[in-house]
């Protein structure tokens, strides 16, 4: 993981003076201000924090007079640099914000960049100058990576197609190349794969005997950078690959290679069945998140501020809800005691399960001045993510063109609204008005469908005062109704459970 977990000691030290002038430069260069995304609600303080994340995060991001193009902060502050953790971490947050332009050229700068020469590593971190950052590189045989980064791009690259339907994520010649050699040569390689990761040399291709500035750090088999000892290989690795298979299965689907999509899903099963296998301790009734090279584990919290369980809700790779359920007391208990780069990905997993009120919590203590580092770029990107997918329960299927929305507020009396909301090449207003009520318009794009979700088990919900017969599902153990509606261009359509 990106330096940012607190073990950053590679780091270049720079002149103050000659830093503090780099950084002012580059800010004079921020014209980027192209956002009309908004928010609203009876919770003011929610309010505040998106406001406060969505200049934040605009103020990151730089409209292309840098060498490397169009590009947003997306590491340590003030390194002037992206890594691949974390722009994979932030990219939802930013297509939210209008930075389209920027996601699709970070993500292609990591596909152009994989080579076999790097052992199919990219660059893990990428500067202003279109260089990999020297705080992490040396040369192609010496540079710091941590091993899950190709199928975090992987798995995000095919979330962002999914939000956008930008197929050139799916088509393009430099995505399918980085796609194809992180899910079969790369996996070979470094023998991440079920069969040969247990049985795998820790220190695996390192520089043949020379003076190496990073060592091990050169294929590291998870993004934790702590714990007790050496690390062999953490959970989110197994994780990781769960997503880059399963994503990989979708992409190669879209593209009609229906032989290989069934041969990948079938990858994504035997991770899935190794996870459960081999991480799930069924004595303790817990998950082990990182094994160590004298083949001892921790468990939940690694150290006295990491924990590491939620990269396997982040990658979807659980489905237990039992798991699930523990795995949120877990964190909504520990909370206090983790760094900023791990709360980043947890309000949306609070918000999914039911703890509203946890998560809403979550969200205005990381954007609070009290937060020392609410500084930090990830912050600010996933808050809005968070608000839009998590409170607003807005997601998207390119496939079959559809959005979907459910209200997670607190209660009945409460309200939200957000406004142009980038889906698709549509953009979009929703409003909750409780937990009874939602109302869509189509602001921009032509027809649209809508898959209107309310909590609870009704027979019949209203569309526009019309009752029409409701169709049911579960999300994460709870019921909700739902219907389906076509939404055409510049209509607004309200959902409730009463007629109005």
């Amino acid at each position: 993981m990106q330096k940012a977990l607190l073990l950053c000691f590679f780091i270049i030290i720079l002149s103050c003076g000659q830093q503090s002038k780099t950084t002012q430069e580059l800010k004079t260069q921020n014209d980027f201000s192209a956002s009309t995304l908004e928010f609203n609600g009876s919770d003011k303080e929610l309010v505040e924090a998106f406001n406060w994340s969505k200049n934040k995060a605009l103020s990151f991001a730089y409209s292309g007079k840098d060498s490397v193009g169009y590009w947003y902060e997306a590491a340590l502050p003030n390194r002037e640099a992206f890594c691949m953790r974390d722009v994979s971490h932030q990219a939802i947050g930013a297509e939210l914000l209008g930075l389209g332009k920027h996601n699709f050229n970070m993500f292609q700068k990591f596909a152009q960049n994989i080579s076999k020469e790097m052992d199919y590593c990219s660059y893990w971190e990428i500067n202003r100058y279109n260089k990999p950052a020297p705080v992490d590189y040396e040369n192609d045989k010496d540079f710091w990576y941590n091993l899950p980064a190709n199928f975090d791009v992987t798995y995000n690259a095919y979330r962002l197609y999914n939000w956008t339907g930008n197929s050139s994520y799916i088509n393009h010649a430099d995505f399918k190349n980085f796609y194809h050699l992180s899910m079969n040569e790369y996996v070979d390689h470094w023998k991440l794969g079920h069969e040969e990761v247990l049985r795998r040399e820790r220190d695996l291709h390192l520089s043949n005997g020379k003076a190496s500035r990073f060592g091990n750090k050169r294929g590291i088999p998870t993004y934790n950078e702590g714990g007790r000892g050496e690390t062999l290989l953490g959970i989110d690795m197994t994780a990781s690959l769960i997503a880059g298979y399963d994503a990989y299965s979708k992409i190669l689907e879209v593209e009609g290679d229906s032989i290989n999509t069934e041969i990948f899903r079938l990858k994504t099963q035997k991770e899935l069945e190794f996870l459960n296998d081999t991480w799930w301790d069924k004595e303790k009734e817990a998950y082990r998140t990182i094994l160590y090279t004298d083949n001892s584990y921790d468990y939940f919290m690694i150290g006295e501020n990491q924990a590491f369980l939620h990269y396997l809700y982040y990658f979807n790779a659980i489905k237990d809800q039992h798991k699930i359920k523990k795995m949120v007391a877990d964190y909504k208990a520990n909370f206090d005691k983790l760094i900023v780069e791990l709360k980043s990905y947890l309000p949306i997993m609070f918000y999914e399960n039911g703890e509203v009120l946890m998560a809403n919590k979550m969200i205005i203590d990381l954007c609070s001045p009290v937060n020392q580092r609410r500084d930090y770029p990830e912050n600010s990107f996933t808050v809005i993510e968070h608000l839009t997918r998590g409170l607003m329960g807005i997601n998207v299927d390119a496939a079959t063109k559809t959005f979907s929305s459910i209200p997670r507020l607190v209660n009945d009396s409460e309200w939200a609204e957000m406004n142009h909301i980038p889906v698709l090449s549509n953009k979009l207003k929703i409003t909750h008005k409780g937990l009874t009520k939602s109302i869509a318009t189509n602001l921009i794009g032509e027809s649209i469908k809508w898959k209107a979700q309310i909590p609870g088990s009704y027979e019949y919900l209203y569309v526009n005062g019309h009752r029409m017969k409701s169709l049911h599902d579960l999300e994460h153990g709870a019921t909700y109704s739902y219907i389906i509606i076509e939404l055409n261009k510049g209509a607004e359509t309200t959902v409730s459970v009463d007629h109005e």
